[in-house]
Parts: structure tokens; C-alpha cells; sequence
């Protein structure tokens, strides 16, 4: 079966995902029959998928959980925070299988631990269902597809028997378990009388995409249809009732024949990734054939490229939309991870996620996770006071924790906020003193923003001990390097008793950009347009120096100046009166890019630094002009250190 593994892989992901959500909707309405019967389902299709597979110890927990879950149901557990605490411990358990099945094992994991926490809740005798869910995926199946009568069951007063016919897409390459889980999903809800092919031959993929069965149910045609189609890749579904064909009929217009066409297909990223390298391949080849025909003035070619323009444009647009993710994939882990933690440390807290929807570059989104991660765990433990302590300042013993996303223009904001004890200044000056980044006089001259920036130097920490859940010290610098490689930005603001707020700028993707192209001296460079605020021409008796430095003030504004040619040891025309000042935004902080002038704004294709030169401050990349030039792209948060 391991020609099925990635896929299986895939959709486990899915319901461990959904069972996620369902348990901490759980914890919060322990009552709600419908969490619980979709938490059901859930471990009831996993149990299936890996029984199936050959997965045994994922059958058997799944199994144990449905037991638990079953008594749920039924009233005779309620689900207090000893036994969601024991299922949260599956979920996790099953999370492992997962990622060992997906390392090419079998999933194998001692579960003997969570089955005695999970019989201790099982404290009822097995009755002859249990007995019959605890044979193996396939024979249980065989159990329900049994006829009737050779069970000598009777059907219930006023069942109906129904006839399902049910096509699978004809790109599967799961049919005989999609076959196995239609059955297992419609066994729920009646009996399975018997399957056309037989169960084996079902099991054996010995059949094209297409099955039939007979179920007896006291439910709907619609209920018996939903259910049928809660599966996966699962093109078409025909419901009929055996004794009244005809009156069925002519009740509900006829069912229109033929296979629905396929609307989705699953694409391995890596090949999207190849996709966008060819793309930016033909946005540098346009940009060439452009000059080409504007050098020899060839009207033929600039017409047809005209519209060749127009395709390459919409084609480069097509990638870059299939290529974006809802930031929900990634925010999706987050309250699992503030409910562990606050319940570990004592603390009550309500966490809302806006903006679910935004999307990202799934490139972004990867890299996005691990500083998400860190300002969550920060706001919980330094943030949010304890229950106590949030009384006695008047607030609510509740604290809040805020994830928000949304569109800005171009960029995407993303806003981790808490209404915790908030930043204390002084105490970050202090710190900053101590570890030698500051003096006593440059922390007195300083203000609140700059100071609030030094909780990104490395190393410096405010927490009264270090904490193994947001970070052990390490500080938030690991947030501002990986978002400013990005080409994002990071800001904080805070008020101490009432909160800190974090906010992320990033660029949606990081592969197409637009570029200003600059020229210093005979060199030219890129300059990414997401970190440039405005530009001005400037003489030179419009620069000044202060304290040795070089600043130019613009639009009343006073700010450090970089000459790019003496940064890049670059000859340059002194004989210029005008040259151009590009002012860029790093973090709080204006500084100005002096240049000989720009050149244009285009869109370029980021190819990044690799081998030797990747580690390379300054530069973030390189892109590929049109007349074939190889042009830097700087990277404005190295290239201001490489300054100083």
C-alpha cells in the first residue's frame, strides 16, 4: 500500500486538523451533541483509513477513542477536563503515528499508556456492538454488509430500503478505500444489505470507479445521499427507493446522466515551485524581447509581443493566486498551543483569530509559522498576568490574546495583541544598559518606540526567569531576522498595564516583486518597493553631519544617510549637482539611500543568493534584466548593519 501513503498522509492530516478544533469547541461546550458526533466521525474515519492500511495501532486507538466517545453519546461519561485532557493526549498520539507513517514506517507507537487512561474512563462491561466494532476494518465491514435476514435482524417500522449507486473520480487512486469509507459512513445510519461487486472484490479494487448496495435505514433519499458523498473524491451519488421506483420518480426530476467532471486535482508544491521558476524565466525573456524590439524598431514583434505580454501577465497572475494559502493554515495550531499553555500555568484566557482568509504565498506562509509561534507563546507567558493579579490591578481575571490578518495595499498585516501587563521601558533601557548594547546616556536620550525596539537585539529578554515556553531567553530576534528576510517589517507598540500589540508587514509573495532599478556610478541595483517610502533630489550642501555621521533632513524629518558608492567602494560622477535620495522604512527608523538617480520601476524575478554567496549581508538576491545584466537586489535590514 505504499503507493497510497502520501495521500493517506494528506487526509489523516485533515481529520487530526478537524478533530483539533472540535475538541477545544469540546472543552467549551461539553454539552453540544454536535461537536461530539463530529469528533466521532472524525476517529471513525481515521480508524477505517488506517485499518485499511495496515495501521494497526492508529485502528486500535481510533477504536479505544470511539468507545470513550461512544459513552459520550450516550450520556453516561460527561466530558469534564480530565477526559478532553486524556483526548487532547490521543490527538497528540495520533499526530505521531502520523508523522511516522509519513518518515515510511508503519506508525507504530506505544499506545499502552493512553489506552489504560482511556480505560479508566470505560468503566462499562463490552456490549455486542463494541465486540463487533473491535474486528478489523475489513471484517466489520463484512458484518454490516451481511443481508439481513442471515443476521435475523428486523428492519424498524417504517424503514425504507434504498438503492445507491456511486461513482468514484476517475483519478483516484484510493478507489478501494473510498469504497470501504462510503460503506462504513452509510452503515451509520442503516444496514447494508448487499454491495454490487461483493465486499472482497471492493477490497481488491476488482472494479472499474463505479459500485452499488442496498441499505435499509429509516432516513431521507437526501440524508442517505449526504452521507454517501461525505467522502472524499467521490464524483457522483444516485439514490432510489427499491419499492417505490416509480412514484420516486416521479416526484424528483431524474438524476441527469454521465460522470461530473473532475474539479480539483492535488499538486505536489515542489512542482508549483517549478512552475513559478518558469515563470519568472519568461518575465525576464519578455523584458528582453521588449528591448530587442524597441533597439531595432521591429513593429511586427512589438505588436505580437503586445499580446504576448497580456498572456504571460495573466499566466504569472494564475501561478502566483494558485500559489496563495488563507493564513488559517498556519493559525489553525495556535489555540491548541495557548490552551495547553495557559492551563499548564493556571491562566484564563480567551483567544480570538480574525482574518482567517487572508491570504499568503504559500513560500511566506511556511517561513511565517515559526515567528507566529513565538509572539503567541510570548503573550501568553509574559504578557497575560495571572488571574489574581489581573483583579487586583480591576481587569478581568479573563485575559485576552488577539491574532488578526488582513490587507493593507499591497502587503499583509498580521497583528499579535494581548491585554497583559504591557512593556515596561525602563526596564528594557536597564537591560540593554546591563548587557553593554547601551550607555547611561544614549538610554536617557532615547524614546519609548526606539526603546521598545531593543526587545529585538539578540539576547535580551525581560522575563523575570526564563521560561522553556517562549524561548528560554532567547529574545524576540529571531521574529525581526526571519520577517526582514522576508522583506517584511516588524513593529511594537505597548502601554504598560495595558497591553503590547506586534505588528508583522509582509509582502504576500517574495518571488515577483516590484523594483525600483537605481544606478550608482556605472553599477546598477534593485531596491525591493515594499521597504521605500518616498525619494527626493538632494545637493550636496543638503547633507550635514552630526556626531561624525552623515543625516539629511526631508520633509522635517532628520535621518542617517548611506552612500551607496562609498558603501560598495563605487566610482561616481562628482561633477552631479542633482542627486536622488531614496528614503526606505526599517521599522520605526527613516534612512536615506543616496544614488546617482532611478533608472525605472518594473517588476523583476528574485532569484536568491546560493552557495557561497548565500551568507553575503547587503544583498537578498539577484534578478536578471532584459539585455541579459545581472543585478543585485539589496537587502535593506543587513545592509543598514553593514553600515553601522
Amino acid at each position: 500500500m505504499s503507493q497510497y501513503r502520501d495521500m493517506f498522509v494528506s487526509e489523516a492530516r485533515e481529520y487530526l486538523q478537524s478533530l483539533n478544533r472540535s475538541l477545544l469547541e469540546l472543552e467549551k461546550c461539553p454539552s453540544e451533541l454536535s461537536v461530539l458526533q463530529e469528533i466521532f466521525r472524525s476517529a471513525h474515519t481515521l480508524k477505517g483509513m488506517s485499518a485499511s492500511m495496515g495501521f494497526k495501532d492508529m485502528e486500535t486507538l481510533t477504536h479505544r477513542m470511539e468507545n470513550l466517545l461512544d459513552r459520550l453519546r450516550n450520556g453516561q461519561l460527561t466530558a469534564d477536563s480530565g477526559l478532553v485532557n486524556v483526548l487532547f493526549e490521543c490527538l497528540d498520539t495520533l499526530e505521531s503515528m502520523t508523522d511516522d507513517i509519513e518518515a515510511g514506517e508503519n506508525g507504530s507507537v506505544d499506545i499502552s499508556s493512553i489506552s489504560e487512561k482511556i480505560d479508566g474512563f470505560v468503566v462499562c462491561e463490552q456490549t455486542p456492538e463494541d465486540t463487533a466494532i473491535d474486528q478489523s476494518g475489513e471484517e466489520a465491514i463484512a458484518v454490516a454488509a451481511t443481508p439481513a435476514d442471515s443476521q435475523d435482524q428486523q428492519a424498524p417500522a417504517g424503514s425504507n430500503e434504498y438503492e445507491v449507486h456511486v461513482t468514484i473520480e476517475k483519478s483516484s487512486d484510493f478507489r478501494g478505500i473510498r469504497a470501504f469509507l462510503v460503506i462504513q459512513n452509510l452503515s451509520e445510519i442503516g444496514s447494508i444489505i448487499t454491495t454490487t461487486p461483493s465486499i472482497q472484490d471492493l477490497e481488491d479494487e476488482k472494479f472499474s470507479y463505479d459500485f452499488s448496495l442496498v441499505i435499509q435505514t429509516d432516513k431521507s433519499i437526501d440524508d442517505v445521499e449526504r452521507k454517501a458523498k461525505g467522502v472524499a473524491e467521490i464524483s457522483q451519488v444516485k439514490v432510489k427507493t427499491r419499492a417505490v421506483e416509480k412514484k420516486e420518480a416521479a416526484q424528483k426530476p431524474a438524476v441527469k446522466e454521465g460522470v461530473k467532471n473532475i474539479h480539483s486535482v492535488r499538486i505536489d508544491i515542489d512542482r508549483l515551485d517549478v512552475i513559478m521558476n518558469l515563470v519568472g524565466e519568461l518575465v525576464i525573456s519578455r523584458g528582453r524581447l521588449f528591448q530587442i524590439g524597441s533597439k531595432h524598431g521591429l513593429i511586427d514583434l512589438n505588436e505580437t509581443l503586445t499580446m504576448v505580454d497580456r498572456s504571460i501577465t495573466d499566466l504569472q497572475n494564475e501561478i502566483m493566486r494558485i500559489r496563495m494559502l488563507p493564513v488559517d493554515h498556519v493559525f489553525n495550531r495556535f489555540p491548541r498551543i495557548v490552551r495547553d499553555i495557559s492551563k499548564k500555568q493556571g491562566k484564563d484566557i480567551n483567544f480570538i483569530i480574525e482574518g482567517q482568509d487572508t491570504e499568503l504565498d504559500r513560500t511566506v506562509l511556511d517561513e511565517i509559522s515559526d515567528p507566529l509561534n513565538h509572539l503567541i507563546r510570548n503573550a501568553v507567558d509574559h504578557g497575560i498576568e495571572m488571574p489574581e493579579e489581573r483583579v487586583a490591578k480591576g481587569k478581568s481575571a479573563t485575559g485576552t490574546v488577539k491574532l488578526v490578518a488582513r490587507r493593507e495595499r499591497s502587503n499583509v498585516i498580521i497583528e499579535v495583541e494581548d491585554d497583559g501587563k504591557g512593556i515596561d521601558v525602563n526596564r528594557v533601557k536597564q537591560k540593554a544598559i546591563d548587557r553593554g548594547l547601551l550607555t547611561e546616556a544614549q538610554a536617557a536620550a532615547m524614546g519609548d518606540d526606539e526603546a521598545l525596539m531593543l526587545i529585538f537585539k539578540p539576547g535580551l529578554s525581560t522575563a523575570e526567569k526564563l521560561s522553556e515556553v517562549s524561548g528560554r531567553g532567547v529574545g524576540m530576534d529571531i521574529v525581526k531576522t526571519k520577517v526582514e528576510s522576508l522583506g517584511g517589517t516588524v513593529k511594537i507598540d505597548s502601554k504598560p498595564g495595558e497591553g503590547t500589540k506586534t505588528i508583522l508587514k509582509l509582502p504576500p509573495t517574495i518571488a515577483i516583486v516590484q523594483a525600483l532599478l537605481i544606478k550608482v556610478g556605472d553599477e546598477h541595483y534593485a531596491v525591493s518597493i515594499t521597504n521605500v517610502v518616498e525619494s527626493e533630489y538632494v545637493t550636496e550642501s543638503d547633507i550635514k553631519t552630526i556626531s561624525g555621521k552623515e543625516v539629511i533632513v526631508i520633509r522635517d524629518t532628520l535621518m542617517p544617510l548611506i552612500r551607496l558608492d562609498r558603501l560598495f567602494d563605487i566610482g561616481t560622477n562628482d561633477h552631479m549637482e542633482k542627486r536622488t535620495v531614496i528614503v526606505i522604512e526599517k521599522g520605526d527608523e527613516k534612512i536615506g539611500l543616496l544614488v546617482d538617480f532611478i533608472e525605472s520601476q518594473q517588476e523583476i524575478f528574485v532569484k536568491p543568493l546560493s552557495g557561497l554567496l548565500q551568507n553575503i549581508r547587503g544583498f537578498e538576491g539577484v534578478t536578471i534584466m532584459g539585455d541579459g545584466r545581472v543585478v543585485p537586489i539589496l537587502d535593506i535590514s543587513t545592509l543598514v548593519e553593514v553600515k553601522k
